[in-house]
């Protein structure tokens, strides 16, 4: 059997003053900032207005699954003929947090709803394609052990 390839995403991370923490993604150089957004600061003791507010890690980490995950959905649809952009696909997502016992936030579940605009014609290989492609997105694949993935779909008829 052939060794596995194994690539690497590096990141570079500081702890600035508490809550704030700073990535550079290492393959840009772009920095991110994270911090504890509204509810998660008050979560973690803040009080409102103490901190400056940035979007909090799980803030991003719905943002990555559901910016993935549309890449993907995009990525079957074109397979089956059907190319769209912009506006023609959009997604709306959200990530349902619950407090573990031990006071943990925890992100339970991730719903990405998409509206698509397309032809009649392509509305069945559409349903098709978001019955399976949470499958093969890396980024959903990677933490659906641990993070319930829901896909629904809005299908818009247009003209062809």
């Amino acid at each position: 059997m052939a060794d596995e390839k194994v690539n690497y995403v590096r990141v570079h991370l500081t702890r600035e003053q508490a809550p704030i923490r700073k990535a550079r993604l290492e393959m840009t150089g772009t920095d991110v900032t994270f911090g504890v957004p509204g509810w998660q600061g008050e979560h973690y003791g803040f009080a409102p207005g103490s901190v400056p507010e940035y979007p909090g890690t799980l803030d991003y980490l719905v943002a990555s699954v559901a910016g993935c995950l549309i890449g993907t959905y995009g990525g079957t649809l074109k397979a089956r003929g059907l190319e769209v952009t912009g506006d023609q696909l959009v997604a709306d997502a959200t990530g349902e947090v619950g407090v573990d016992p031990d006071n943990c936030l925890r992100l339970r579940k991730i719903v990405v709803r998409y509206t698509l605009q397309a032809p009649e014609e392509f509305r069945d290989a559409a349903v098709r394609c978001n019955d399976m492609h949470a499958h093969h997105c890396p980024n959903a694949r990677s933490v659906a052990d641990a993070i319930e993935i829901v896909t629904e779909l809005d299908f818009v008829p247009v003209e062809a």
